[in-house]
C-alpha cells in the first residue's frame, strides 16, 4: 500500500498494534471465517476511537462474510483484493463527506491521461501532436509535484491508470521530480517533462498481446518492442517545435552507456544528458509498476537494481544517486499489504528488467 494517497496518510498494521488515535477510518482485512479472529476483532474494535469509521474487506459473493461484517457493525464493506483504486474510492468518499478541499494529484493525473489519450489518437490518425497541450500538461504536473510531492503523484497514478498510460505518467513524474530536486533550469525541466510524456508514443501500434504478455517475450516479440523508440521519433520529427535533445531522448531512452542498449547501440559520450536522465526514470518507473508479468518492486529494491546496472556500466552512477536522493523520503512507500491487516487512514492536512 502507498504511504499516502489523495492527501491521506495510510498506515498498515495488524490487530496486535495500537490504533492511531488520529485515524479517521480503519479498513479491516481479516479472515471473518476464523472464530479466533472474530474475538480479537471485537476487542480491537472496542479500542478504536469513537469517531473512527470502520470498513470491512470481504470476498465478493461470500454471504457469510457479509453477514459477519454486518454483525460486527461494519459501516461499509469493500471487495477484496483491496488495491490503490479501492483505497482511492474510500478516500474520495471521506473527502466529499467531510468537505475536504485541500489539493490532490487526481485532477492533474486525470488531465495528463486525457492529454495522452489525445496525443496517442493523433499518432494513430497521423496528425501533428498538440505541443501546446503537452506543454500545459507538463507545467501542471510540475506544479502538482511541487505542491504535494512525487510520492503522492506516484500513488495517485497507480490508483487511477494502468498499462502504458500509467507507465508514462510515472516516468514523467519521476523525471520532473528529479529535475526539480537537482535545481535544473526551468527550460530543461520543461524539456524533460515533455520527453517523459512523449517517450513511449511509438507503442501505439504495438499489439497489447505483446505489451501485456504475462510471460517472457520471445526474441521475435522483443524485436517488435524494440521498434517503438524509432516509430515515436519518426512521427514526432516531422513536425516543428520539438527540441532536438527531446527528440534524441525519445529515440534513445533504451540506450546504455556500455553500448548494450537499443536501437542504435550508442555508448558513453554518444548519449546525451537529457537521455541519460530519462533512461534512469524509465527503468525506475517500470520497476515500481505492477505489470502482467511481474509484481511491483519497492523503491529500495528498485534503487538497488539501478545501482547494480550502474556498476555494470549501463547507467551513470551519479544520476542514480541523484534519483535516490529525490526519492529518499519514499523508500518504504510501496509495500505489499499483509494477508491480515488493518489500514488506518488519516488526513495529512489535519495535523534486471526486460523493459517494454
Amino acid at each position: 500500500m502507498p504511504a499516502s494517497l489523495l492527501g491521506f496518510d495510510i498506515r498498515t498494521s495488524s490487530m496486535a498494534d495500537k490504533i492511531p488515535l488520529d485515524a479517521d477510518t480503519i479498513l479491516l482485512d481479516v479472515d471473518l471465517g476464523n472464530g479466533e479472529n472474530i474475538a480479537k476483532l471485537a476487542a480491537f474494535r472496542k479500542a478504536a476511537p469513537a469517531r473512527c469509521k470502520q470498513i470491512f474487506a470481504i470476498t465478493k459473493g461470500n454471504l457469510q462474510e457479509e453477514l459477519q461484517a454486518t454483525t460486527l457493525g461494519a459501516r461499509k464493506t469493500i471487495h477484496r483484493p483491496v488495491g490503490d483504486a479501492g483505497l482511492a474510492k474510500i478516500i474520495e468518499d471521506i473527502r466529499e463527506t467531510a468537505g475536504i478541499l485541500t489539493p490532490t494529484a487526481s485532477k492533474a493525473v486525470n488531465g495528463a491521461a486525457k492529454t495522452l489519450e489525445n496525443t496517442f489518437a493523433r499518432f494513430t490518425t497521423n496528425k501533428p501532436v498538440d505541443l501546446g497541450e503537452v506543454a500545459a500538461t507538463g507545467e501542471e504536473i510540475a506544479k502538482t509535484i511541487s505542491n504535494i510531492g512525487v510520492n503522492e503523484w506516484l500513488s495517485t497514478v497507480r490508483a487511477y491508470h494502468h498499462t502504458t498510460f500509467q507507465h508514462i505518467l510515472i516516468v514523467t513524474g519521476l523525471a520532473c521530480a528529479f529535475a526539480t530536486n537537482m535545481g535544473m533550469r526551468k527550460a530543461d525541466i520543461e524539456k524533460l517533462t515533455t520527453a517523459g510524456l512523449l517517450h513511449d508514443i511509438g507503442k501505439v501500434d504495438i499489439p497489447a498481446s505483446i505489451l501485456d504478455k504475462p510471460g517472457k517475450l520471445t526474441a521475435e516479440e522483443f524485436d517488435v518492442i524494440r521498434t517503438h523508440p524509432g516509430a515515436g521519433y519518426k512521427f514526432l520529427a516531422r513536425q516543428d517545435g520539438i527540441a532536438e535533445d527531446v527528440l534524441d531522448a525519445i529515440l534513445h531512452h533504451h540506450e546504455f552507456l556500455n553500448g548494450s542498449g537499443y536501437p542504435d547501440g550508442l555508448a558513453g559520450d554518444q548519449i546525451r544528458d537529457l537521455t541519460r536522465i530519462l533512461t534512469i526514470c524509465d527503468i525506475m518507473g517500470a520497476l515500481l509498476e505492477r505489470r502482467t508479468y511481474k509484481e511491483p518492486f519497492t523503491v529500495a529494491e528498485s534503487l538497488a537494481i539501478l545501482l547494480q546496472m550502474a556498476n555494470d556500466g549501463k547507467l551513470e552512477m551519479v544520476l542514480v544517486h541523484a534519483l535516490g536522493r529525490t526519492l529518499e523520503k519514499n523508500v518504504n512507500s510501496i509495500q505489499q499489504t499483509p494477508d491480515e491487516s488493518l489500514i488506518a487512514l488519516a488526513p495529512l492536512y489535519q495535523s534486471p528488467v526486460e523493459a517494454r
